[in-house]
């Protein structure tokens, strides 16, 4: 494709990578935006349709992002288009840019679509609220080996670009679904999924548990937990014991300890 340079940073395509920070924007369009080399190479490494590469030479920190730019170039396959210095520091979101922006399309994912293992292991999260807890989340969801993530009642979307970048780019790792939670039980039931919500408010410690069978880990919002319907219809409920003062940790934190139990347990059958 055809290579384009734009040095106003009241360009309308400069308008529009403002514009697509937004989600109102983004559902919209079914846009979005990702930042980053590393980030960019995860949306094209997951088969997502990049409509735009943009990209500044003069705020590319290593080697790698010219090759990268390098080989779009040759593979033909995207329209890319510099930017002037001023235009990327206008259209970036985040500080420390490092040249390079991508605009992709939306994907959605069905429950019923879903592709799942014999013996999956799933992560449920319901009303998360902050977009880098949900990044650091999905990061952690990719390193466990979860199959899917599973967003109840999540105000947030996979594209919030603060989502993305705490992920590092793992966002489009992993299949993520949104779901509404009666569906989700009768969906887990069929599958006999073991169902293991999260709360301080029991005894049984989150190591105790046999997690060699089909499981999904439920975890609750920063402020709120885990609603009384989780609680009452998981098959167990655990906890992470707490030394210290403080009666739980962040909800990214104890997700990560959770998934690692089961990964854990099942490296070692």
């Amino acid at each position: 494709m055809d290579e384009s340079y734009i040095e106003s940073r009241q360009n309308d395509q400069i308008k529009n990578l403002v514009k697509l920070r937004e989600r109102k924007h983004r559902d919209r369009q079914k846009l979005f935006l990702v930042e980053g080399l590393r980030e960019v190479e995860h949306a094209i490494k997951a088969d997502y349709t990049i409509e735009s590469i943009y990209f500044c030479p003069e705020l590319f920190s290593s080697d790698a992002h010219n090759a990268f730019i390098d080989h779009l170039r040759r593979c033909g396959e995207y329209s890319l288009v510099r930017l002037s210095n001023e235009a990327f520091v206008k259209a970036c979101f985040r500080e420390g840019p490092d040249g390079i922006i991508a605009v992709g399309h939306q994907q959605s994912h069905s429950l019923y679509e879903l592709s799942i293992n014999k013996n999956p292991l799933l992560l449920v999260l319901e009303g998360i609220e902050k977009p880098g807890n949900l990044g650091a989340i999905l990061r952690s969801a990719d390193g466990a080996g979860a199959d899917a993530v599973l967003l109840v009642d999540c105000v947030l979307d996979l594209y919030n670009p603060n989502a993305i970048r705490s992920s590092q780019g793992l966002a489009f790792a992993l299949p993520v679904v949104c779901v509404q939670k009666k569906e989700l039980t009768i969906w887990l039931a069929e599958h006999s999924i073991q169902v293991i919500a999260t709360t301080p408010q029991t005894e049984t410690c989150h190591w105790s548990l046999d997690y060699s069978k089909p499981t999904a880990i439920v975890m609750g919002s920063e402020s709120q937990g885990l609603s009384d319907y989780w609680l009452q219809s998981a098959h167990h409920c655990i906890r992470i014991p707490m030394a210290g003062s403080a009666d739980s940790l962040n909800v990214a934190a104890a997700t990560a300890v959770c998934l690692y139990e089961v990964s854990r347990q099942r490296d070692t059958k």
